[in-house]
């Protein structure tokens, strides 16, 4: 049975991200979205609706919460491919709301947006969100590494690395077929 359901996203939703409980782990800052002013909050929700993007609000079916947000960016219509983003709710995590949410999405990218994969890049760190992807099946591609936005972390070189005196991040790189997708 159904837990929650994905909505497009509103300029009411985005600022429902200041209710949202903050990570105190250094690596997930970034995800600390009830952190944002209610300039930030704009400039964001902005940037999630622009063309080339479907962004969905991910509310609990029982209480109507908004616990998460997710979406496609980079949608290449010629290529038939897009790139995933999700963001939960601290309070939501670990509980396999983010499976079910990703399930959701992958339905609409593949049968409304008519998408033939979907990729996504997760930290090497970030245990929870890898298991929620090799769940529905991700499966990996390469790895690439960026620049850390937290680069007051405890280093681990198992997940950094350090160049020019910056911490970089290792990055899975991972992706989805459709037709890999349905025959799960």
């Amino acid at each position: 049975m159904p837990r929650i359901y994905l909505e497009k996203i509103t300029l009411k939703d985005a600022k429902e991200v200041k209710e949202w409980e903050i990570f105190d782990e250094k690596t997930l800052v970034g995800y600390n979205y009830s952190k944002l002013s209610d300039f930030e909050i704009k400039l964001w929700y902005g940037s999630i609706t622009s063309p080339m993007k479907k962004y969905f609000a991910v509310r609990k079916i029982d209480d109507d919460r908004f616990i998460g947000f997710l979406g496609l960016k980079q949608i290449n219509p010629i290529l038939k491919r897009a790139k995933l983003g999700i963001v939960f709710d601290r309070a939501y995590v670990s509980l396999g709301y983010g499976t079910e949410a990703i399930k959701l999405l992958l339905d609409i990218a593949f049968t409304k947006v008519k998408l033939k994969e979907v990729y996504l890049d997760v930290n090497l760190f970030n245990k929870r969100a890898l298991r929620a992807y090799q769940k529905v099946g991700f499966y990996p591609i390469g790895e690439s590494e960026e620049v850390f936005e937290n680069q007051d972390i405890d280093f681990d070189p198992k997940y950094f690395v350090k160049k020019s005196g910056l911490i970089y991040s290792k990055i899975l790189q991972m992706k989805i077929r459709k037709d890999d997708y349905y025959e799960l």
